[in-house]
């Protein structure tokens, strides 16, 4: 079975959001851009939904929102928390059994703290028994 991130399914529901956004909230005023819908693996091209400049000014604020969200330092140690948890979840689901400090180092903009802050968190997750050092350095399993 695929994950969710291989088959494609997320960017699917997305892209459904989106025309049932531009559908639902109509707006009498012309046009100003397309959002092109390509649904994966091969991101082939779905179809098109013309936005409005009010459409496109919400899509955009909300943007401008959750990128100043995850802006390091930005968000809560509670909220990237909750972050770390949901990328751990997702990693189960797709049927890993391991995780790396390079893997949520790199998902740091994502999670909105510092490197140190992840460090500090993973210890904290050994010692509550969620991950699990190994024999290799730097790499836990999930529990």
């Amino acid at each position: 079975m695929k994950s969710p991130e291989t088959d494609g399914s997320r960017a699917k529901v997305l892209a459904a959001a989106f025309r049932t956004w531009t559908t639902v909230d109509a707006d009498p005023e012309p046009a100003v851009a397309r959002l092109e819908i390509r649904y994966p693996p091969d991101w082939a091209f779905a179809s098109t939904n013309s936005i409005t400049a009010r459409q496109q000014k919400r899509l955009l604020d909300f943007l401008r929102d959750d990128l100043a969200e995850n802006r390091p330092g930005c968000s809560t140690p509670e909220r990237a928390a909750r972050v770390i948890a949901g990328l751990l979840a997702e990693l189960v689901a797709a049927g890993q059994t391991r995780i790396t400090t390079a893997d949520l180092a790199q998902a740091a903009p994502r999670i909105g703290r510092s490197r140190t802050w992840i460090a500090e968190h993973i210890t904290e997750l050994v010692d509550a028994g969620q991950l699990a050092e190994t024999r290799r350095p730097d790499t836990f399993r999930i529990a």
